[in-house]
């Protein structure tokens, strides 16, 4: 009981940042371009710079060369939920420009900004590097085959090379390896650079959920209605996921906090690239909004109810 109680209490704080977030918007102090300098600001200096401050903070050269199960865990997990989410969205029998963004709201989750934030809160700042360890896993997923999707869905294309090369110049990429190799060579940063890391690091789950409550105004709570095609992706997103995470961690043996940051960020939210994607390449836009909206409300409900699970 104490477990859930401190589930929701995290939960309920993460609602109440991101809640704040949408009153910024509904007011009108936060527009357009202040979403775009969050945005840029985030994926570009605060998130690189977080994962080099929590690597050399919470990792050591030894318990990092224990993370290759854990790749592995994210690597099958993801693999496998692309794999059964296809076969889910034949079975629906969804059309070409529906199949590829439901794919990817199905297997791909929003490991960052609603999943740090939620896991910071329900672990502390410890858990930080398993979070970067599984979003790496999961963004290379979602750029070289979840974007590949929807591109196909939309505009009939695919896989390009400049996908490839565009998620290899991603900062945050950089900054995930740069951190891992800078324990990996037993490199410690001056204090000066880690007290700089240190505000940076704090500055990343505020804004982020700020910036979740804009999206979520953005796409406008009168526009969500819950069809057969999101039912099937909240079930999946929330219960297959999920049991996915814990098939692998369990077959690798990854238990702890690894296997409790794991599962929980396997059941978070569909990733807001999934909209941009959507509404980039011409696929089903409206599905990707309120899929990404009705996740990211539905998330607040059952993370204390995973919790009790773990």
């Amino acid at each position: 009981m104490e477990t859930f109680l401190h589930a929701v209490a995290s939960a309920t704080i993460i609602l109440l940042l991101t809640a704040t977030g949408y009153l910024c918007a509904a007011k009108g102090w936060m527009g357009s371009g202040a979403k775009s300098f969050i945005s840029k600001f985030l994926m570009t200096v605060a998130i690189p710079c977080m994962s080099i401050y929590s690597f050399q903070v919470n990792l050591s050269r030894e318990m990092l060369g224990q993370s290759v199960r854990m790749l592995l865990v994210g690597i099958l997990s993801c693999a496998l939920d692309f794999f059964l989410a296809f076969l889910l969205g034949k079975l629906l029998r969804l059309p070409r420009r529906r199949l590829g963004i439901f794919i990817m709201m199905c297997a791909v989750s929003n490991c960052v900004f609603i999943g740090l934030a939620m896991c910071t809160e329900l672990f502390g700042s410890e858990c930080t590097p398993y979070v970067m360890l599984y979003w790496t896993v999961s963004t290379t997923f979602m750029q070289l085959g979840g974007v590949s999707l929807v591109r196909w869905s939309g505009e009939a294309g695919g896989f390009s090379a400049k996908m490839l090369l565009h998620f290899l110049r991603t900062p945050t990429i950089l900054g995930t390896l740069a951190a891992i190799a800078l324990v990996l060579l037993d490199i410690r940063l001056p204090a000066l650079v880690l007290s700089y890391g240190r505000y940076m690091n704090s500055l990343v789950t505020p804004l982020a959920l700020l910036l979740t409550g804009y999206i979520i105004y953005e796409l406008g709570l009168k526009n969500l209605r819950i069809d057969r095609t999101l039912s099937a992706m909240l079930l999946f997103r929330f219960v297959a996921a999920p049991a996915v995470c814990v098939l692998f961690c369990s077959l690798f043996g990854v238990t702890g906090l690894a296997r409790s940051v794991y599962v929980v960020e396997a059941a978070m939210p569909v990733v807001t690239q999934a909209v941009v994607a959507a509404a980039e390449y011409g696929a089903d836009e409206q599905l990707a909004a309120q899929g990404a909206a009705i996740s990211t409300l539905a998330c607040f409900v059952v993370t204390p109810v995973l919790m009790l699970l773990l």
